[in-house]
């Protein structure tokens, strides 16, 4: 042994307490679940004197499992709210957090609504605040309220546990105009515009939904330039791709009785040329449907009425984007993120324009829309 080195019998020694030593350590910055509020939605309103409010939306820890406690599970609501004020977003949630039992925590938070006066005077202090709150996930989709957004915090759920996962549902089914987090950074970056569902209590408490979509709201430069209504909003959909499925009514060329083509998918696509020194886009649409209801007479097997019935469809699909599409150009908000086509295409030209974009999207754009609609499926005919 003493012809053996010291450091070869000092060494499995240190590195045997080393190890030891990792085991025994614990995370200094964590916090138990049980000393969490878990946020699910934030609602923002604008005070007087420049202040705003946040609601906060969380899951009662003692309510989340359901039958908790020995009650039914619909005899006590599972979510419950928290309201504070400040002078901005940050200093309303510290006054909540100086108020409640529990750390805050924003990892679970599935929706941001905005109220229409808040949105006006620009969401960049919000946008600020979710980059700072790291556990904010970039996916959180954000909605306006028309009105406050106080007023859709809590309304009777018989499905879902809470109400924001209503709203999650919607936009994730792509039932009403998808925006988030993550859009408003890419706006950032291609024009500065975006579109964002608009929602509103429901005065007739009488129909059980407090709750519906009234249209869109047009941003640019991260505050609202203008709104659209439902129609519109579709078309708006149908642009950015953001179409699931779709109910498409018209009379019949036949008889004027109505025919109802469900869109049961649809392939798009968009190109751009710099043309006179306009930028013109083309988009490319192929959308299939089925019959999904008719009181018309219509002959499906005639090769010669189908082509009739494709082409109304066709025409339908183009007017509704052609209409979302004028109405953007009109407010100057580049809704639909066009200006990164330009970037993409002509990164020389996007220099020169990319600081006016919202002007030049304004009066130097153009739309062509090329669409082919394919009735699929005819079903039972009346004859």
């Amino acid at each position: 042994m003493s012809g053996f080195p010291v450091y070869k019998r000092i060494l499995p020694m240190l590195l045997l307490i080393i190890m030891h030593s990792l085991m025994l350590t614990g995370c200094w910055s964590r916090i138990e679940i049980n000393d969490r509020l878990l946020v699910v939605a934030m609602f923002i309103d604008e005070l007087e004197e420049g202040k705003v409010q946040i609601t906060l939306g969380y899951a009662k820890p003692n309510q989340i499992a359901s039958g908790a406690g020995g009650e039914s599970p619909s005899s006590s609501m599972p979510y419950a709210t928290v309201k504070g004020e400040g002078r901005n977003i940050s200093e309303a949630y510290r006054n909540i957090q100086t108020n409640i039992s529990r750390e805050i925590f924003w990892g679970q938070v599935k929706i941001i609504v905005l109220s229409e006066g808040f949105a006006r005077t620009g969401v960049e202090p919000l946008l600020d605040f979710v980059i700072r709150k790291s556990s904010i996930p970039l996916k959180t989709y954000i909605l306006v309220a028309k009105g406050k957004a106080e007023e859709i915090s809590m309304f009777p759920t018989q499905i879902e546990k809470f109400p924001s996962e209503i709203f999650r549902e919607l936009v994730a089914r792509k039932k009403i105009v998808v925006g988030s987090v993550k859009h408003f950074m890419i706006a950032r970056e291609y024009g500065r515009g975006m579109i964002l569902a608009y929602l509103s209590p429901n005065p007739d408490k009488s129909q059980g939904n407090q709750i519906r979509l009234v249209g869109s709201a047009l941003f640019q430069d991260n505050r609202i330039v203008s709104t659209m209504d439902v129609h519109k909003t579709r078309g708006a959909m149908w642009l950015r791709g953001n179409i699931k499925d779709a109910v498409i009514t018209f009379p019949s060329p036949t008889d004027s009785e109505m025919i109802s083509l469900l869109v049961i998918g649809a392939e798009s696509g968009i190109s751009l040329k710099l043309q006179d020194g306009k930028f013109v886009y083309t988009l490319k649409l192929n959308v299939y449907s089925v019959i999904d209801s008719t009181d018309s007479s219509l002959d499906t097997s005639d090769p010669d009425a189908m082509r009739e019935l494709e082409k109304i469809l066709g025409n339908e699909v183009e007017s509704r984007i052609r209409q979302a599409f004028d109405a953007s150009r009109e407010a100057g908000s580049d809704a639909f993120q066009l200006g990164a086509y330009v970037a993409w295409n002509y990164p020389a030209e996007w220099k020169k324009v990319k600081e006016d974009w919202s002007s030049v999207y304004k009066e130097r754009t153009r739309l062509d829309i090329k669409t082919k609609a394919v009735v699929r499926l005819l079903g039972a005919q009346k004859k």
